[in-house]
């Protein structure tokens, strides 16, 4: 079919066509990077999250300012401009996604002070292995997400980042994005130590209190009782503390949110 035959069929110029792939790229960069949308159990399969992509695309279009080389037919400008619109996507959906990967590190972190490292699943969303108690506080925090309505938000953030960061432009600012990964990164790793923290406090207290039984009394095989002790334990501590994870993972959403639209100007 011949391409100006379609684009006239459609109504749209070179430089909007030019324009409306541009928009498709950078919400590619997002559903490669961001939470649910990254995932095949989240938005779907891969040939849902293309009609997705492009719907979201088709919508979003009528709010896109015209970028700076629109209509020139430019191959290596409109190569540059794409890759820029995948680096704008993908970096604000993986800024976001760090706050769930925090729960992950915290699920390996718990299944390790538990004895349940080597006890893996196969997670279906990822395709890959994963610890049983990372997956399962994964689609936790994945619910929680949702509940708060945190697809919306990424959604609402991209919309507004074609306004504040026109196709084509110079993208991200440097500075201000090393220092909002820095802080994300940062974020990431204390939300896990924060998650994981009552599991390892009483792992280890458990583990002193079977060191003075054993000294007290050597003919106890405290050896044979640690496995079950820790995992008992294990379970009970995280279960209470249950009650606090979802407070403290919807205001670490939250500021992970923050900072990838403070990084955008929003």
């Amino acid at each position: 079919m011949d391409p100006a035959a379609l684009l006239d069929f459609f109504g749209l110029s070179t430089g909007e066509a030019e324009r409306l792939f541009l928009v498709v790229v950078r919400l590619s960069g997002l559903f490669l990077a961001a939470p649910f949308f990254s995932r095949a159990g989240g938005a779907g399969p891969l040939r849902i999250r293309v009609v997705l992509i492009l719907a979201l695309a088709v919508v979003l279009f009528p709010l896109v300012p015209p970028w700076s080389h629109e209509g020139h037919s430019n191959a290596p400008q409109m190569a540059w401009a794409a890759l820029i619109e995948l680096s704008i996507g993908a970096v604000l959906g993986m800024l976001i996604h760090w706050g769930l990967a925090a729960v992950q590190i915290a699920g390996n972190i718990i299944g390790f002070e538990m004895g349940l490292s080597m006890a893996q699943v196969m997670d279906p969303t990822s395709g890959m292995q994963e610890n049983v108690l990372s997956n399962m506080l994964y689609m936790a925090a994945m619910l929680i997400f949702l509940t708060i309505d945190g697809h919306h938000m990424l959604l609402e953030g991209m919309a507004r980042s074609f306004q504040i960061l026109p196709p084509g432009g110079a993208g991200l600012h440097r500075e201000l994005l090393l220092e909002n990964a820095v802080t994300a990164l940062m974020r990431m790793f204390l939300l896990s130590l924060l998650i994981a923290a009552p599991v390892i406090v009483a792992s280890k207290l458990l583990y002193i209190g079977m060191g003075l039984v054993n000294r007290a009394a050597p003919q106890i095989q405290v050896f044979f009782l640690a496995m079950p002790l820790t995992q008992m334990v294990g379970f009970a501590v995280l279960g209470t503390s249950m009650a606090l994870f979802g407070q403290v993972l919807v205001r670490e959403i939250n500021a992970f949110v923050i900072l990838t639209f403070r990084m955008i100007g929003v």
